[in-house]
């Protein structure tokens, strides 16, 4: 009798910088799915954000090792910045799929409300549902934006917790000087300071 799959939750993005509000929803995610780890993968280059990165991939992939240090729920993935220009959700996929097969192991790919609206617009959607299980992390009491039904149906809707913290409002906060610890913690807030990011 097959045992229990490994359940690996693919959490990406630019993480530009990394907060804590990434990391509650995801930890929040994974543990009413009860995923076993969660890969955090900086993109390389964002397609749909390929104008607006504002720190180069080796500084955010520092911040996303220091944000999840110490937790052992995540763990951060260079897959993307190694592959290295525009980072496809399909494409990082594809590669873990390979090395993680069914039904020794399940893939979630864990995304937010917004992304699922503009789904029609990444590349071979269906092939991301059909490689992983795709999980919408929604806000509590918030209907979730408008997606072509087909993705709705297929998709997992999750209620995470409603924090409102976001990258932009960290960096708008960084450019004028008001302190972020508190959104991003010490070892994040260090890398920012040391590398003077997003001042301007």
């Amino acid at each position: 009798m097959a045992g229990t799959p490994v359940r690996i939750g693919i959490f990406g993005g630019c993480f530009d910088p990394p907060h804590i509000g990434h990391f509650i929803c995801a930890r929040a995610t994974a543990e009413t799915l009860g995923l076993d780890r969660v890969l955090v993968i900086p993109a390389a280059i964002q397609p749909h954000k390929s104008d607006q990165a504002y720190a180069p991939p080796e500084l955010r992939w520092e911040m996303v090792q220091a944000a999840t240090a110490g937790d052992a729920l995540f763990h951060p993935s260079r897959i993307e910045i190694d592959r290295g220009g525009l980072s496809y959700t399909v494409d990082t996929l594809r590669e873990l799929a390979r090395r993680w097969q069914p039904p020794e192991h399940q893939l979630y790919c864990l995304i937010g409300a917004d992304a699922l609206s503009d789904i029609d617009s990444w590349r071979e959607p269906e092939i991301i549902f059909r490689l992983a299980q795709v999980v919408v992390m929604t806000r509590p009491g918030t209907p979730p934006a408008e997606a072509p039904s087909r993705w709705t149906e297929e998709a997992l809707m999750l209620e995470t917790p409603h924090i409102e913290i976001s990258s932009t409002w960290v960096r708008e906060r960084v450019a004028a000087g008001l302190p972020v610890e508190m959104m991003v913690g010490t070892a994040v807030e260090e890398i920012i300071s040391r590398h003077n990011l997003y001042r301007g």
